[in-house]
């Protein structure tokens, strides 16, 4: 690091500083990572102590961030942080709990001003589970499809076969999410993508029989109409509840692809999630990129119809295309 005069370390642990909730204790979390007494931690934040290569390489891999952005400020590089799913150690369920995890954090924070904008050609998989026959079906899916895990099943689709566990996971992170005030912005694909996946496992003769996949479309035909009750009432609610959650805005842009991005925004703190490969995790604070970013989706929303409390024909029409799809599929299944 500079020397004590401030320069590089000073910038360095003032990053650390932002990513922390405000009730935790910079010096006491420094004490402990680096198994230093609070006054020598006090003295590295003063910058009267420089801190060492090994310290550096500890607060870098408890906190999961680069260096490159203070050592080279002007650089073109944007660094991540990568989750992705394998044999050996991050699996399905870790991915579930990553999510999980990443929403804790984000509800940790006490800033006023937080908010997830979410722009995807899928649903946003928070909604699949407030159902649990089609968060079931979901995770199947998923394994079976991209998950470099050992399949769920190599015979029929048989929903008990996968983990309660995973579907309990998948309940608490709606919940978390549910406390959130999101921008999404959604397409027709959005459910379409779901119907599709019906349709190929029905059509590969997966389902014990044809009422599995009815049942399945029947699901979706729920989550469209409680999206489409949510939207009208401008916030996000639990299928079965009549409470209503955080804020929402959904934005209706049937024009440009999504791009399987996920912004948050706390504060003047902004963090990106790029999901490549169907459920790999980038992630990246690197301020350049978290400001073109927030420009584009900025810009896909001003292209946009906000179908959330207002715009009642521009909504209906959205979702009564849905249900017409799933009549389609439903009928060529009976």
């Amino acid at each position: 690091m500079q020397s004590p005069s401030g320069g590089i370390q000073s910038a360095f642990l003032e990053h650390i500083k932002k990513n922390l909730p405000k009730n935790v204790s910079f010096a006491d979390e420094l004490a402990e990572i680096l198994a230093i007494s609070r006054d020598s931690a006090y003295r590295r934040i003063r910058g009267e102590t420089v801190l060492s290569l090994d310290e550096v390489q500890a607060l870098t891999n408890h906190f999961k961030i680069s260096l490159d952005a203070f050592l080279s400020p002007a650089s073109d590089q944007v660094t991540f942080q990568l989750k992705a799913i394998n044999q050996k150690d991050f699996s399905f369920e870790k991915w579930l709990i990553s999510i999980l995890e990443y929403l804790d954090l984000f509800n940790s924070f006490k800033e006023t001003q937080k908010e997830i904008v979410f722009d995807s050609k899928d649903l946003p998989v928070f909604y699949y589970f407030q159902f649990p026959r089609l968060a079931a079906f979901k995770i199947y899916f998923w394994k079976n499809s991209f998950s470099m895990e050992t399949k769920v099943t190599s015979g029929k689709y048989d929903s008990s076969q996968v983990g309660k566990n995973l579907i309990a996971l998948g309940e608490k992170i709606w919940e978390r999410y549910s406390q959130i005030p999101s921008t999404e912005i959604i397409r027709y694909e959005m459910l379409i993508v779901t119907l599709r996946q019906i349709e190929y496992l029905y059509e590969s003769g997966m389902f014990m029989d044809k009422q599995e996949a009815i049942n399945l479309c029947d699901d979706c035909s729920l989550l469209a109409t409680h999206l489409q009750h949510q939207a009208k009432l401008g916030s996000k609610v639990t299928y079965g509840s009549n409470d209503p959650g955080a804020k929402v805005l959904m934005y209706l842009n049937d024009v440009l692809i999504g791009g399987n991005t996920i912004l948050f925004r706390i504060g003047e703190k902004r963090i990106v999630f790029v999901t490549p490969n169907n459920f790999d995790i980038l992630r990246t604070d690197h301020l350049p990129f978290c400001q073109l970013t927030e420009e584009h989706t900025s810009n896909l929303i001003n292209k946009s119809v906000l179908i959330s409390g207002t715009a009642e024909k521009e909504r209906n029409r959205f979702f009564n295309r849905i249900e017409e799809r799933i009549r389609e599929i439903k009928t060529r299944i009976t």
